[in-house]
This record gives C-alpha cells, sequence and structure tokens, in this order.
C-alpha cells in the first residue's frame, strides 16, 4: 500500500478514480483502498485541512494520520469540508510514542476522536515502539489496543516500524493479531516487480 504524503503531489492527484478502487484486505477479512493521503512529513504541525480536502475530492478516501503530526484537528476539518461520506473513507492514526504515566491508550484515542470529529477510527496503530520497548510497557499497550478495538473505538488495530523481536513481544498472549505493521520505505523495501510498500499486512 502506497502512501502519498507530499502538498506538492496535489496537482499530480487529478483523475485518479480508477487506481483508489484498489483495495487489499486485511487478516481480519476488512478491505482497505490501496493508496492513502499521508498527513506527517510535510504536513508535520502544519494545516492539513486544504490538502486533505482536495486529496478526498480527487478520490483518495484513505487518510493516514497521527497523534505525533500535530495536526489531526486539521485532518477532521479536511475530512469535514469534503462533504464526503463517513462510510465512504477509511481513517488512520497512530498513537504517539511518549504516553504519559496514568494516561490510558483510550483516553488519548478519545482525544483523537475529538479532534477528528470521528466516532471511530478505521485503523489505530502504535507509531513506534522503540520508547514502550525500553520501559518494558509494549505488551501493556498493545492490550489497551485490543481494549480500544473491543470498545467499537478502532475498526482494526495494528503496529509500525517494528522490529520482528517487536512483534514477538506483542504477539506473546496477544488476542487480536495486528491487522498491519506499516513501516518507512527507507527501512524497509518489498519488492513486487518494481513497486515498494509501506504498508505491510502480517
Amino acid at each position: 500500500m502506497q502512501r502519498v504524503g507530499l502538498s506538492p503531489l496535489l496537482p499530480q492527484i487529478k483523475n485518479m478514480s480508477t487506481t483508489t478502487t484498489h483495495t487489499i484486505t486485511l487478516n481480519n477479512g476488512i478491505r482497505v483502498p490501496w493508496l492513502a493521503y499521508g498527513t506527517g512529513t510535510a504536513l508535520y504541525g502544519r494545516n492539513a485541512a486544504e490538502s486533505v480536502r482536495v486529496a478526498i475530492n480527487n478520490g483518495i478516501t484513505h487518510l493516514d494520520g497521527a497523534q505525533a503530526y500535530n495536526n489531526e484537528d486539521t485532518l477532521g476539518a479536511g475530512i469535514k469540508a469534503s462533504g464526503k461520506s463517513r462510510s465512504d473513507l477509511y481513517i488512520v492514526t497512530k498513537l504517539k510514542a511518549q504516553v504519559a504515566p496514568g494516561v490510558t491508550v483510550k483516553q488519548l484515542l478519545e482525544e483523537s476522536l475529538s479532534k477528528l470529529g470521528l466516532d471511530y477510527v478505521d485503523l489505530f496503530l502504535i507509531h513506534d515502539p522503540s520508547q514502550a520497548s525500553k520501559e518494558g510497557r509494549l505488551k501493556e499497550l498493545w492490550k489497551e489496543l485490543e481494549g480500544v478495538h473491543k470498545d467499537g473505538l478502532a475498526k482494526s488495530i495494528g503496529v509500525s516500524n517494528f522490529r520482528v523481536e517487536d512483534l514477538k513481544i506483542v504477539l506473546d498472549g496477544a488476542t487480536i493479531v495486528p491487522a498491519v505493521n506499516q513501516v518507512s520505505p527507507i527501512k524497509v523495501a518489498l519488492a513486487r516487480g518494481s513497486q515498494r510498500l509501506t504498508f505491510l499486512v502480517l
């Protein structure tokens, strides 16, 4: 699955309806549009509302955000401005790496949902395992993700930037297998012909 996250690419996403209809199927049976518009990188900490609106209105319905990007509120504004039905969109956000003691994953996701103006996200990921791994909290975080899934706040849950050893920790005792491991093409590149996949399905 390919992510697009740079504002200069907006003029290039005209007439993309045929490419945005392709999907992949996750391990829970949910189908995901293969092309996503990301609000990190060039949009980090910036107002993403207009670029998100343009992306949606040109056929990109999979939107990739994160708490760490510091612009979830403008992602939500762009979604609202597009006028697109919620059922036609696939929205992703990610748990920030620094989770303060006493703060729950559910509280942080509810804060994200408030900013996004949504009742649920389609996919919720642990953005980076490094801090939780150092603190010995990785398995605990995953259990909390399982909880928000069971509460209906996230249709699917997964991980991002995980190494094999991180996945082994999460899978030990997990009741839900991560639906995806979203990775940077700089760190991992899987070849399918000449294509690079930045979204891995477990």
